[in-house]
């Protein structure tokens, strides 16, 4: 289960959907706050009985500061996520896990191109069967595709679909 070649098949088969970077704003924000947090502490808790406290808010503003340049770096340099034209949102991406006694009623659904009758078979814990789903917050649109694990691997059972 490739994530991004899902992605490359929902923008070959739909011109509503198109890659986009998502902002860089959160990340640049958590990296000022992983460089003001130490800073403030060391100013407001200057005491010697404070240096627990400061040696603490040194280690989280480190932590900020690395976990925003790793966001940023994800979003400066990955391809983009699928953004939906019509409605203005991201696409949802989820993997659904699927008894094999589950797959004629998938592949049915599938086929059929029935967005609620894929939502309505029930999941379970076990990944026998997965279907990747993309979808926006009101399934408007929905993309789906069925895999099977199988010898140590997710092989395609069906076509990206796009359904209705």
């Amino acid at each position: 289960m490739n994530k991004n070649k899902f992605y490359e098949g929902i923008f070959a088969l739909c011109n509503t959907i198109s890659p986009r970077r998502k902002s860089v704003v959160l990340p640049l924000i958590i990296i000022v706050l992983g460089i003001i947090v130490p800073l403030v502490s060391m100013q407001l808790l200057s005491a010697p009985d404070f240096d627990d406290i400061n040696s603490a808010m040194v280690l989280l503003g480190i932590a900020l500061a690395v976990a925003g340049a790793i966001m940023l770096l994800g979003r400066v340099m990955g391809s983009g996520e699928p953004y939906d034209k019509s409605s203005g949102k991201y696409l949802k991406t989820r993997i659904l896990c699927f008894d094999r006694s589950a797959r004629k009623a998938l592949v049915e659904a599938l086929e059929q191109g029935s967005a609620q009758k894929l939502l309505s078979v029930p999941t379970c814990d076990v990944s026998a069967l997965c279907v990747m789903v993309a979808a926006n917050d009101n399934n408007t649109f929905v993309a789906a595709q069925l895999f099977e694990y199988a010898e140590l691997e997710y092989r395609e059972l069906s076509d990206i679909k796009i359904l209705k």
